[in-house]
């Protein structure tokens, strides 16, 4: 049986993480006696107690209202103070990006550099978030990221980061496992945050710490990929944004200026960062840790909290000094049993709510399964189409020199396709491991009968006992397999289109003779975030030349408003396809 300690609101169960700050718990909230639902607890070292937190908790209460509904952070946040303060969200079954690391290292499992670039596009545009509500992190590094089984990315600790910093005096421990992340130069709050970004990003690519206050440009020129288990150098573009991230060459002044290079790594790179296969990523590491979760959290479901209750609720308690006549007696009667049918009523509520929770969380577990095969799928027969072409060049090469580089290549491709069989092996015993998991069902809201209040009569003056009727017993709950979610993906919408503004320069004469006479149009494309906002425009089919289409096309998509596209009813960020007419050139 699951032991359980009470900590304020919470009831801490499984203890996640230990790092330099304190503990992260997974916890859970009680309706009465029985679970109501699972919470990320955290909980601080007895260094940063002693350095004076406690009475500064109860300044993170401002950022928990300025973070509402923002994406990147925990959800639901609620701090507590007192002599052991703690600060809760919803639950997300993850793991913290120290830890991610950690066990790459000892394992020597590979990183790539999607996966490092999906970590840091999930940690950027939560900085981005803060900075523009006014709030600065501050203590940045791989204990304040969570990464989730799913492959997202959270900040969890940016309701009470900041004020940890004016505190690290007090707290060496914590100073030190933080100094690789923090500069020694003089620096805006901006880019002090987008220093310690930098230095994460450099963990991720080579597995190592960057050294605190060293010679910073001699590591970035000595460092290589050993995250991904290769002897190569940074990625050119990597290279620039590291460089500018820790302020060696033209160090960013504003939020606008690190999104420009951020999103040119990201989209325009060779490389495809996605939750899809950060989620493949996770699930392969934490395989084992995932697991013994799931099963943890159907415990907590099933567990009974009674001996953990601070005190018996006030309904189900009955005095034995009660009157023994008189209408205060009938009055206590019919309290009781009203007691029981309330409690019974709020439990069979509580059994469906827990139904449906269950039942939502196996069915994304199923859509993630499935979108991973699909992925996997595409690359397989992109790696047979490869796998051709290379056949025949290794046998029609013009020269020797030729066929034996498509040799070497076509070895290459075959060993990627081995490695993409495995993969779709795992992720096809973990799918048949969520299609044999059944879910119960809450049991129909009949409310329940309670048996009759005994009344024991005695010789007056003498009192009479009052027994409450016990709670009903649970209804036996039947067993039923989870249905496989179907992907219902919804494009986004514009909302309102912006006119687009022809160049002033516009003239016929700078045109191709072939357009001179015809309506110039501009194509596009718009990436659409979940909150409705473009954050990226491609062109697909433009007009080149110095008369500025293709910016004013641009500038009138980035202008436009828009309804975000959903996958399964909720926002998610997609493309849309836009066309600009400018009309003919006079």
């Amino acid at each position: 049986m699951a032991s359980y300690t009470r900590l304020g609101s919470y009831l801490l169960a499984n203890e996640l993480t230990l790092d330099p700050s304190g503990k992260i718990y997974r916890g859970v909230t009680l309706i009465g006696s029985k679970f109501d639902r699972h919470h990320l607890l955290r909980t601080f070292s007895a260094e940063l107690l002693e350095a004076g937190l406690g009475a500064r908790l109860g300044e993170a209460q401002r950022v928990v209202g300025l973070l509402a509904g923002a994406r990147g952070f925990g959800a639901n946040y609620h701090v507590e103070t007192g002599k052991a303060p703690l600060v809760a969200c919803e639950n997300v079954p993850g793991r913290s990006l120290a830890q991610m690391l950690k066990k790459t290292r000892e394992e020597e499992i590979p990183l790539g550099v999607e996966h490092a670039l999906s970590v840091i596009q999930g940690m950027a545009h939560a900085l981005i978030q803060l900075h523009g509500k006014g709030v600065q992190h501050g203590t940045l590094s791989p204990h304040s990221v969570w990464v989730s089984f799913e492959g997202g990315t959270l900040l969890l600790d940016a309701p009470y980061a900041a004020i940890l910093q004016p505190l690290l005096a007090k707290a060496p421990a914590l100073q030190a496992a933080l100094a690789p992340y923090q500069t020694a130069v003089e620096a805006t709050p901006l880019q002090q945050d987008l220093f310690a970004l930098g230095a994460v990003f450099y963990e991720l690519l080579t597995l190592e710490q960057l050294p605190a206050h060293g010679d910073l440009a001699q590591a970035l020129a000595g460092a290589t990929l050993k995250a991904s288990q290769e002897e190569a150098g940074l990625p050119k573009e990597i290279l620039g944004l590291l460089h500018r991230l820790l302020m060696l060459d033209r160090p960013f002044t504003t939020v606008a200026s690190f999104n420009e290079d951020l999103e040119k790594v990201l989209y325009d790179g060779e490389y495809s960062p996605t939750t899809f296969t950060m989620a493949f990523f996770m699930h392969t590491v934490f395989r084992e840790e995932n697991d013994l979760d799931a099963q943890a959290i159907k415990g907590d479901l099933d567990a009974d909290y009674t001996r953990y209750l601070s005190s018996t609720p006030p309904a189900m308690a009955v005095a034995e000094g009660a009157p023994a006549a008189g209408p205060g007696r009938l009055v206590l009667i019919g309290a009781s049993v009203a007691a029981v049918l309330l409690v019974g009523f709020l439990y069979v509520r509580h059994l469906k709510r827990q139904n449906d929770a269950l039942q939502a969380g196996l069915q994304q577990q199923q859509m993630v399964t499935d979108n991973m095969l699909k992925e996997i799928a595409k690359q397989q027969d992109a790696q047979l189409q490869l796998q051709d072409q290379l056949a025949k060049k290794a046998t029609e090469g013009k020269t020797a020199e030729e066929r034996s580089k498509a040799k070497k290549d076509l070895e290459e491709a075959k060993k990627k396709s081995e490695e993409l069989n495995k993969q779709k092996d795992e992720v096809l015993k973990k799918k048949q491991e969520l299609t044999t998991k059944t879910v119960a069902p809450a049991p129909a809201p009949e409310p329940p009968k309670p048996e009759p209040a005994k009344v024991v009569e005695a010789p007056r003056p003498e009192p009479v006992k009052v027994t409450a009727p016990p709670p009903p017993a649970p209804a036996p709950v039947a067993q039923a397999a989870p249905t496989p979610a179907e992907v219902v993906e919804v494009p986004p919408t514009i909302t309102r289109k912006e006119p687009p503004v022809a160049p002033r320069n516009a003239s016929k004469s700078f045109l191709p003779p072939a357009l001179r006479d015809s309506e110039i149009r501009v194509s596009l494309r718009v990436l659409v975030d979940p909150q409705g906002r473009p954050i990226k425009v491609m062109i697909l089919n433009g007009i080149d030349g110095p008369l500025a289409y293709n910016e004013a096309a641009q500038k009138a998509a980035l202008g436009s408003s828009y309804a975000p596209g959903t996958r399964n009813g909720k926002p998610t960020s997609q493309w849309l396809n836009l066309e600009y007419n400018f009309g003919k050139a006079r």
